[in-house]
């Protein structure tokens, strides 16, 4: 049930954000099922850990609402035997989200990049933007020209076209407005232009120039080649890779940057070479001191910026290096996620001892927010190299898991947390007090 309600929760979201962008491109319902099954894997992949979250909450704090785990306790079964099989099953989870974020997710990570970019190039506006006042060529018998596109709208503005699909000189169509719409998976277009006039010569007699005007016209253009289902990309970036391949690229990476400073190093070492060796012809001449002095100086500036540069070429390589790192210390960190959840949710629902969903959800929508949001600001300090992708990736696992022990250790005492803080300090003031 936590997983349904996740997973439907980040649904909406994801539908929401879609639902413009796929009406808007005229797709059909097998193109739009398969962009959200694609986008469906990472919401999987958040939604195991957070629905366990709430799963324990909601577990534990009916168990102990209803003086069930008081019952077992009182039978001699301590709370850490009562959560060993929740951990069990945790782990064999966490080992499940483990082969579904290397093998599964970044396939379809990458699947959905490609339909992604397919529709980009199929939506109108964000194509033409990029054409404004120049001439489009390849909408079959038509040349087109824009002088305006409303990206939010997708309205065209003052707009010259010509037909060149009759014989004879081409027809000129001039419209106020238009606008361009597409469907069949890009193999058609239709341009609709509204409040404009025509300029049509007669290819019998070209002396002969007909005009007329027209409040809309409708031109449609049937062009196979435009179909983006097709679409393929060999690139893959580090979501969409899996530890396999980021390894390799990460070893690759490190042995490009030892070539370039063993380059660095034999370029150093020559330069400096021929600064110390004795040069005869120097002392027959005197005056090919100071030329040979402005000579060496120049050399030496063009070879700093070249080392520079070079070591600007391997500080992109690391950083490249550590998004790699980053994104397969977080494969595993938030499927081990699963494990931390169930240390900090069973303990929090036996000392919450709330009924029903809706505590449980609020509660387990916090943690999960502190959780993402730590490692988000872990994985964006790791990628500028401030933090190892190690430390940045697993230190949510680690705080959280110090979390879920001290919680733990609360519901074995039978104390509330903020009661085994006031505790402690109780006992640190007796310690001082002589």
């Amino acid at each position: 049930m936590g997983f349904g309600l996740i997973v439907f929760i980040l649904v909406i979201d994801v539908v929401l954000q879609m639902l413009d962008q796929v009406l808007s491109k005229g797709l059909v319902a097998g193109v739009a099922l398969q962009l959200f099954v694609y986008n469906l894997a990472w919401i999987v992949a958040l939604a195991v850990p957070m629905a366990v979250l709430v799963a324990v909450i909601m577990v534990f704090g009916r168990l102990a609402a209803d003086n069930e785990l008081l019952a077992m306790k009182a039978a001699g079964i301590s709370f850490t035997r009562i959560i060993t099989p929740i951990v069990a099953a945790a782990v064999v989870l966490s080992l499940v989200m483990i082969w579904f974020n290397d093998q599964m997710l970044p396939d379809a990570n990458h699947r959905a990049r490609e339909l992604a970019s397919s529709l980009k190039r199929a939506k109108a506006a964000l194509v033409l933007k990029q054409k404004e006042g120049v001439f489009l060529r390849d909408l079959g018998p038509y040349h087109l020209l824009i002088e305006h596109v409303d990206e939010e709208t997708n309205l065209l503005s003052d707009l010259t076209l010509f037909d060149t699909g009759q014989p004879g000189a081409p027809t000129t169509l001039r419209a106020a407005t238009g606008r361009l719409e597409i469907f069949d998976e890009g193999r058609y277009i239709r341009l609709s232009l509204e409040n404009g006039e025509y300029h049509r010569i007669d290819a019998d007699d070209p002396g002969r120039i007909s005009r007329g005007t027209f409040a809309r016209q409708v031109l449609h253009i049937r062009d196979t080649g435009r179909d983006f289902s097709s679409y393929r990309s060999s690139h893959r970036g580090d979501r969409e890779m899996d530890i396999r391949a980021m390894l390799t690229a990460v070893d690759e990476i490190h042995e490009a940057n030892e070539r370039t400073r063993g380059i660095i190093d034999s370029t150093a070492m020559a330069f400096i070479s021929e600064l110390t060796t004795p040069d005869a012809d120097k002392d027959s001449d005197p005056n090919l001191d100071g030329e040979q002095s402005s000579g060496l100086a120049q050399r030496g500036r063009r070879l700093s910026a070249r080392i520079e540069k070079q070591w600007g070429f391997i500080d992109a390589k690391h950083r490249r290096a550590n998004t790699y790192l980053v994104e397969i210390h977080k494969k595993f960190s938030i499927a081990i996620a699963c494990i931390v959840f169930v240390l900090v949710g069973a303990p929090l629902g036996a000392l919450t001892r709330a009924r029903g969903a809706a505590v449980s959800i609020a509660v387990s929508l916090v943690f999960f927010f502190a959780f993402w949001m730590f490692l988000i600001g872990g994985e964006e300090l790791a990628d500028r190299g401030f933090v190892p992708p190690a430390v940045a990736m697993w230190a949510p696992n680690v705080t959280f898991g110090i979390i879920g022990l001290l919680l733990t250790r609360a519901a074995i005492l039978d104390l509330p947390l903020a009661g085994l803080l006031l505790r402690r300090r109780s006992r640190a003031t007796q310690t001082k007090t002589p």
